[in-house]
C-alpha cells in the first residue's frame, strides 16, 4: 500500500488543486506567515519557506508561537489528522492574540475550530503520505492572501504532470539505490537551505518507513563544524552511506565546497552516493528528490523484511501522552 501512496503524490497536487477553496482575505497585505505543524505535516511548510524566500514564511514545530507573532501574521495550522495536540495549542494561542487562522486537515478536532478559512483533504492516508494534498494549498493561499502576485495554479499542474512522466523511472532507480542503504549508517548532506527540506523528508521517510535512523546537514555550515568529526569513531566507516543531494543552482562555493568534501574524506568512507534532480526548475527539483527519497525508503523496507506502514513507536508514545 504504501508503494502506492507515494506514486500517488502527482494526483494528490492535482486533486488538492480541484479541491481547493477560494479563500478571500479582505485585509491589507499580511508581513508574514507562520505555518504549525508536526512531521509529515510540517514538512510543507518547510518547503514552502524554501520555494519562496521573498516571502517571511515561519515553519514552527512546537507547542508554542513565536513572540513576535502579531494581527499582520496569517497563521496556517497544517494536521492531517486534526488532533495533533502541538498544532492545537498553537490554534489557542493563535485565537487568543485574534490572529487570521486557516486550518488545513483532513477532519479530527482542529476542523472543529473557528478559523478564516478551512480546507479540507480526503482521509485514510499515514500523514507523511499525504504530502501533496497538504503542500499544495499553500502557495495558492499565498497568492490568495495576496502575499504575492504570480497565481502559481498552473505551475503546480506542470509540477504534476512532470511527476507522473518521471515516477516510473523514479521508482526504478530508488529500486536500485535503496540497496545502497541496507545495514547502513546514512549521513544525508545538501549544498544549500533550500534542498534543507529535502534532506529533511529523505531522514523522516527513512525513520518512519524504514525504520532507520540517519543524520543529515547542510553545507556550508557543516563544513564549520562537523566536517571535522566526520569518519569517526573510525569503526563505523565501513558500514556508513555518505549521501549527496546536489542543488543544480546552489552557490558556486557551495559546489565547490561539495567537491573538495568528497576528496578530503574518500579515503575514509567510500561508500558515496550522489543524487542529481532532475527538472525545469527548483520546484520540479525538489518533488523529483522527495519522491526519489520516498520510493527509496520502502524499497529500503521491504529488501529489509519491514512493514513500512505502521510507526508503532510514535503511537504508543501517543498513547502513554493522552494518558498524562
Amino acid at each position: 500500500m504504501m508503494r502506492e501512496i507515494i506514486y500517488s503524490l502527482p494526483d494528490q497536487i492535482s486533486a488538492a488543486l480541484d479541491l481547493m477553496p477560494d479563500c478571500t482575505f479582505a485585509r491589507k497585505m499580511y508581513n508574514r506567515v507562520l505555518i504549525c505543524g508536526m512531521g509529515g505535516s510540517g514538512i510543507s511548510g518547510d518547503i514552502l519557506a524554501a520555494l519562496y524566500p521573498q516571502l517571511q514564511v515561519i515553519s514552527n514545530k512546537d507547542y508554542t508561537i513565536p513572540g513576535f507573532v502579531d494581527k499582520n501574521t496569517l497563521a496556517i495550522l497544517v494536521s492531517y489528522s486534526g488532533n495533533t495536540e502541538e498544532t492545537l495549542s498553537c490554534y489557542r494561542q493563535l485565537l487568543r492574540q485574534g490572529i487570521d487562522i486557516v486550518l488545513l486537515s483532513s477532519g479530527g478536532k482542529l476542523m472543529k475550530k473557528k478559523a478564516k478559512h478551512r480546507i479540507k483533504v480526503p482521509t485514510g492516508l499515514p500523514p507523511r503520505g499525504a504530502l501533496g494534498y497538504l503542500f499544495t494549498p499553500l502557495p495558492v493561499l499565498m497568492h490568495q492572501a495576496n502575499l504575492m502576485k504570480a497565481d502559481p495554479r498552473d505551475e503546480l499542474r506542470r509540477l504534476a504532470n512532470f511527476l507522473i512522466q518521471h515516477r516510473d523511472a523514479i521508482d526504478r532507480k530508488a529500486r536500485r539505490i535503496a540497496k545502497r542503504f541496507l545495514n547502513k549508517l546514512t549521513i544525508i548532506y545538501v549544498d544549500s537551505s533550500t534542498f534543507a527540506p529535502v534532506a529533511n523528508r529523505w531522514r523522516c521517510q527513512l525513520n518512519e518507513n524504514a525504520k532507520v535512523i540517519a543524520h543529515i546537514n547542510v553545507i556550508p555550515e557543516m563544513n564549520h563544524n562537523e566536517i571535522v568529526g566526520l569518519g569517526r569513531p573510525r569503526k563505523f566507516n565501513a558500514d556508513t552511506l555518505l549521501v549527496f543531494i546536489g542543488d543544480p543552482v546552489a552557490h558556486k562555493r557551495n559546489k565547490l565546497r561539495h567537491r573538495l568534501l568528497k576528496a578530503l574524506i574518500k579515503n575514509e568512507i567510500s561508500d558515496i552516493l550522489e543524487i542529481k534532480p532532475v527538472g525545469r526548475n527548483t520546484l520540479q527539483q525538489l518533488f523529483y528528490a522527495i519522491m526519489l527519497g520516498d520510493f527509496s525508503s520502502y524499497y529500503l523496507a521491504i529488501q529489509s523484511g519491514i512493514d513500512p506502514m505502521p510507526v508503532a513507536r510514535i503511537e504508543q508514545l501517543k498513547k502513554k501522552l493522552a494518558r498524562l
